[in-house]
């Protein structure tokens, strides 16, 4: 059941909000999700390629709720979006244009130059490239 939406009040501004709608992540939103090292190693491995949570799992040697939790938190900063595959979720970086995407895209670029941070970008394309299910959500996500 949906509930009725909650007006906002002000001088003279009568604005409705529905319970579900959010704010914008700001750049504080951004910077503090980047400050986690293992959200870090996440967003570097889906700079190389879309993954399911299993694959990061395999990659980073980190169980699945800690996958889950962390990239809720990216996908909240809006640094991630998701598409659902059948039981599975498909995750991949959100490129954004503006202040906050230049500083994304610098953070990633940062990134790709330490030695460990490179190696499991590879495997990440690796993991990426070797599975089915990517290649499919792929062409269903250009059809429609």
């Amino acid at each position: 059941m949906r509930r009725p939406p909650h007006p906002c009040v002000g001088p003279g501004i009568r604005i409705f909000v529905y319970a579900h709608m959010t704010t914008l992540p700001t750049t504080t939103d951004l910077l503090v999700a980047l400050a986690e090292p293992t959200r870090l190693r996440i967003l570097n491995c889906l700079a190389a390629a879309p993954l399911f949570v299993s694959d990061l799992q395999a990659i980073l040697a980190v169980p699945q709720p800690t996958v889950s939790r962390h990239l809720k938190v990216l996908k909240e900063a809006g640094l991630v979006r998701d598409t659902p595959i059948a039981q599975f979720v498909l995750y991949r970086l959100r490129r954004e244009s503006g202040g906050q995407g230049r500083l994304f895209a610098a953070a990633l670029d940062a990134l790709g130059t330490e030695e460990q941070m490179r190696a499991e970008r590879h495997q990440a394309a690796d993991r990426s490239r070797s599975n089915p299910r990517v290649t499919v959500a792929t062409l269903v996500e250009s059809a429609s």
